[in-house]
């Protein structure tokens, strides 16, 4: 099976062996650990179905297909991981630092777990809260709305702007909400459609020119380029050995079409930071970073040393970010709960105008 044939398997097959994140991350430490202590692969992968019999599923699959000839790492997404972690780890083997691979990737996603826990325990109440006052909404204009229209008369429906305005927005309250949900559907199925059959490298420029995401994007492509170029480096791999390498093991989409730009212009005797540069992808500093590197030959070790940075930069923007939207959530609560507390005082209000 070549490596075309395994991806698109992979990516098609219905996938009953995920491990949850929790899994993911122990069995990548727990390995790493094991393989420290000069177990064997096999050997580790045994002991691992005695300690989680729960997964022995999972782990019985790596085996078999250990058995027909695919390397260990490129069994890992069927089990939940991700193309980026499987990359890595493949590419961290064929570095000869397979066990540090491991390490390092089950920090990472312990850290992103820790970060995906905090994000959750700061929307899960006010999402919860918007949904049940919702619910309440619509309660009220099923049962409490007529009753209360009953007491407004023409006269004070057209002279009273707020008492209009009341009285259409729950009148109209399903309508206002399917205008909502249709037009996330538009958005999601816009997404679907168009930006997700656009190429990866122009995808990634079209994510670059949203506002609230356009840093995210540049961390995480400057990320993953300059951790690959830090571990390839520090193995001994020139820069043509680094793209060969990426090309002939098209496992991350992203590296494999950077790896076609960067041998596409090295070709064309253009350097390697106006590559990164001009691509118009990655940090300012990323550049500079490589051509300080190239002059000190210390480019694998700076490499290493700001993807680190820029892996813990990325996780804590997003988590500023995604912490301004409990405010917003709870705004819209208080606005929801005005609404409530105005259409049950509605009657009082409109009697006193009379």
């Amino acid at each position: 099976m070549n490596w075309s044939e395994w991806i698109n398997t992979v990516v098609l097959r219905k996938n009953n062996r995920r491990l949850s994140q929790k899994d993911r991350v122990y069995f990548l430490k727990l390995l790493s650990e094991l393989l420290t202590e000069g177990f064997s692969l096999n050997q580790c992968i045994d002991f691992m179905c005695l300690l989680m019999p729960k997964q022995q599923a999972s782990f019985q699959y790596i085996i078999e297909q250990m058995l027909i000839g695919l390397p260990f790492e490129t069994t890992l997404q069927e089990l939940g991981f991700s193309l980026s972690t499987v990359a890595q780890l493949f590419y961290g083997q064929r570095q000869g630092k397979f066990v540090d691979s491991l390490s390092i990737v089950s920090e990472h996603l312990e850290t992103k777990m820790a970060y995906q826990q905090k994000i959750i325990k700061t929307l899960i109440y006010p999402i919860v809260m918007t949904i049940a006052l919702f619910i309440l909404l619509f309660g009220m204009r099923a049962y409490l709305l007529p009753h209360v229209t009953s007491f407004i008369t023409e006269d004070i429906y057209q002279n009273q702007a707020p008492v209009r305005w009341l009285v259409t927005f729950f009148t109209f309250l399903p309508q206002i909400v399917g205008v909502l949900f249709g037009s996330l559907l538009i958005l999601y199925l816009i997404f679907d459609f168009y930006i997700l059959r656009l190429p990866l490298l122009r995808r990634f420029h079209f994510y670059k020119k949203i506002p609230f995401i356009r840093y995210w994007t540049t961390y995480y492509c400057t990320y993953k380029v300059a951790k690959q170029f830090g571990n390839f480096l520090s193995s001994g791999y020139s820069m043509l050995q680094i793209v060969d390498t990426l090309e002939h093991y098209p496992i991350d989409p992203f590296l494999t079409a950077i790896s076609a730009v960067l041998r596409n212009a090295l070709n064309s005797g253009i350097p390697l930071p106006d590559i990164m540069k001009d691509s118009g992808l990655f940090t300012d500093i990323f550049p500079l970073i490589i051509q300080q590197g190239e002059l000190t030959s210390q480019m694998a070790q700076k490499c290493l040393v700001y993807s680190d940075k820029l892996f813990e930069d990325l996780l804590d923007d997003i988590s500023k970010k995604i912490t301004y939207i409990q405010p917003i959530l709870f705004i819209i609560i208080a606005a929801l709960v005005m609404t409530m507390y105005l259409l049950m005082m509605l009657p009082m209000l409109t009697m006193e105008g009379i």
